[in-house]
């Protein structure tokens, strides 16, 4: 039978690393975040070499303001404002935080794979699995449907995660330890539903 750490060890690890990543990053840890940034990596290096080019030149940013509000809502829309805006402020670069590169994403991904290797490998505990246990095989069956249903599961649970504007690390430990609301109703029905289809997976079984 496995083994876990005590809950307590598990508390202090998790609020460690979630701390830790805030005070080097200053951005709140999340993985699914991380993975969608990596995805979409060419468009977040957009946006990094843009938000340069605005710290370099903060009038830069105004400027592109002022051409989006024209081609939405037309010239008009600006009377009375060109000649007037404020001049901008020596502190304006600091407006934009900088982003973080989209390579660090991905190791920070890589790590936490790498970790889990490195902990069943430690514990003794590594082994190739082509299923995903008696209990999975019995509620989707073998081969080919056992791989579709990980497939959907998957397709779900990125869907959910994009919806809700994070996943239990973005909302349960970042969102939750700063008291966001969205964060904590996000994270109740996470693991509210995890604890109901839990039920409904031994009611199935039996």
């Amino acid at each position: 039978m496995t083994e876990y750490w005590p809950w307590w060890a598990g508390a202090i690890g998790l609020g460690a690393i979630t701390v830790a990543f805030w005070w080097m990053l200053r951005r709140p840890l999340g993985v699914s975040g991380s993975w969608q940034t990596v995805v979409h990596w060419r468009e977040a290096r957009r946006l990094a070499q843009a938000e340069l080019a605005m710290r370099r030149e903060p009038a830069l940013a105004g400027d592109a303001l002022m051409a989006a509000t024209i081609a939405q809502f037309g010239a008009a829309a600006t009377y009375g404002t060109i000649g007037h805006a404020p001049e901008a402020s020596a502190n304006s670069k600091h407006r934009f935080r900088r982003r973080i590169p989209w390579t660090a994403h991905a190791v920070f991904l890589l790590a936490l794979a790498t970790g889990g290797l490195i902990s069943a490998f430690v514990n003794g505990g590594f082994a190739f699995h082509w299923n995903m246990g008696p209990v999975h095989e019995l509620l989707f069956g073998g081969g080919f449907s056992s791989y579709v249903a990980l497939l959907l599961g998957g397709l779900a649970v990125g869907f959910g995660t994009q919806m809700a504007g994070g996943c239990t690390s973005g909302h349960g430990l970042s969102g939750c330890a700063r008291f966001v609301p969205a964060s904590l109703l996000a994270t109740a029905v996470f693991f509210g539903s995890a604890v109901g289809f839990s039920f409904l997976m031994e009611a199935l079984v039996r």
